[in-house]
């Protein structure tokens, strides 16, 4: 009976980084193995400012879709660009000033990092109430790390995320990295383009979806900049994500039809 009594008003135990990681590698487990093929609208904004004013800009809006690969086992991600700055395109092939991808892989990147080490950011431990906040920071060199850690921007890499305390589904995901030497081009030739001192920035909002009637965290916003530390070049991408559906490819049975052979 004592026994008892003293289970029943023992305090929780409070959550670790690694049992919030575990319950988040479960929900994207969960997504890459149940997302349909679906479909929605996708707007982008991309820029490159110099000295404080917008040099080139260019505003697209696209048909976005995700399609699982025939054996089900990859995921892929395709565009049709429907308006160039409000213009019908004549072709697909554009080249934003400023282009950013990830904004559905990030996630899955991120739970997976073996590079990183994870920590209750700021040291704010979960009470339950707030979101959950993790950081993550490269972990130092070591034989042991997979050689892919100290490629390019692995090694400044601070990322963090903000959790929902129920559900374990990931709201915001940011992340910053220093002195990237990533080939930026423009579609402009000849133009000035940020050197390798600068701060690289993303972040991704997310939000949940209905398809099929079951509910995944499907991006909402993503956002990135490069700011060049020693001239006064930026560059600026927004892409905003509306309308999902499921995506399902029709086909046309066409009655028999005898063929006639030439008389």
């Amino acid at each position: 009976m004592t026994t008892s009594a003293w289970a029943q008003n023992a305090p929780a135990q409070p959550l670790t980084v690694d049992a919030v990681l575990a319950r988040v590698r479960a929900n994207v487990t969960a997504y890459t193995a149940s997302i349909p093929n679906f479909i929605c609208d996708e707007s982008v904004d991309s820029r490159r400012t110099g000295g404080g004013k917008v040099k080139d800009e260019m505003k697209i809006q696209s048909s976005f879709s995700l399609v699982r690969s025939s054996d089900g086992k990859d995921l892929r991600e395709t565009r049709v660009k429907n308006l160039v700055n409000g213009s019908k395109p004549k072709n697909q092939k554009v080249s934003l000033p400023y282009s950013f991808t990830g904004g559905f892989a990030n996630v899955i990147e991120f739970v997976n990092d073996k590079c990183a080490s994870f920590a209750f950011a700021q040291n704010a431990l979960p009470n339950g109430n707030g979101p959950i906040l993790i950081a993550a920071e490269p972990k130092p060199a070591s034989p042991d790390l997979p050689a892919y850690c100290a490629r390019e921007g692995k090694q400044s890499a601070q990322t963090k995320a903000v959790i929902d305390p129920k559900s374990f589904q990931i709201l915001h995901l940011e992340s910053s990295a220093q002195d990237i030497s990533f080939g930026l081009a423009s579609h402009v030739p000849f133009v000035p383009v940020p050197s390798t001192h600068n701060v690289f920035v993303w972040a991704v909002d997310y939000a949940p979806v209905t398809l099929g009637g079951k509910t995944f965290w499907l991006p909402q916003t993503v956002t990135s900049t490069v700011t060049d530390k020693n001239k006064p070049i930026t560059l600026e991408y927004e892409a905003h994500y509306t309308n999902y559906h499921r995506f399902a490819a029709t086909t046309t049975i066409l009655p028999d039809v005898k063929e006639v052979s030439p008389q």
